[in-house]
C-alpha cells in the first residue's frame, strides 16, 4: 500500500548568510591593529618598554580636564538652565501675588 502512494516532499531550505553590508575600512583597521600587537610583542623585549596602555594613560591624564569637561556637557548645561527658569518663575509668582503663593505651598 506504501509503493501506491508516493509524497513528493521538498528538500528544506539551506541557509546561505549574506551580509548585507561588508567594510572595507574595517577589515583594513583590523589587519593594522594585529599588525601593530604583533610589533609591540616583538618590541616587549626591548630595556625601556612602558606598554601600549600604561603609556597612553599616563601621557593623557595630565592634558585631561576632568570636571570641567563634565561642566561644559550640553546636558549640564540644559539642567542648569532649566532649574533657573523653574527658581525665575517661582520667584516671579511670588511677587505677582505673595498670598496666593503662600497658599499653594501651604506656608503661614
Amino acid at each position: 500500500m506504501a509503493l501506491l502512494f508516493h509524497f513528493n516532499t521538498p528538500k528544506p531550505r539551506q541557509f546561505r548568510y549574506r551580509p548585507l553590508y561588508y567594510d572595507e575600512r574595517k577589515e583594513r583597521l583590523e589587519k593594522m591593529k594585529a599588525q601593530a600587537v604583533a610589533e609591540l610583542a616583538a618590541d616587549k623585549d626591548r630595556v625601556g618598554y612602558t606598554g601600549l596602555k600604561k603609556g597612553f594613560l599616563s601621557e593623557h591624564r595630565n592634558k585631561s580636564k576632568g570636571l570641567k569637561i563634565k561642566l561644559q556637557s550640553p546636558s549640564v548645561i540644559r539642567l542648569i538652565l532649566f532649574l533657573v527658569l523653574i527658581a525665575a518663575s517661582l520667584y516671579a509668582f511670588y511677587l505677582y501675588d505673595s498670598e496666593l503663593f503662600k497658599a499653594f505651598w501651604k506656608i503661614k
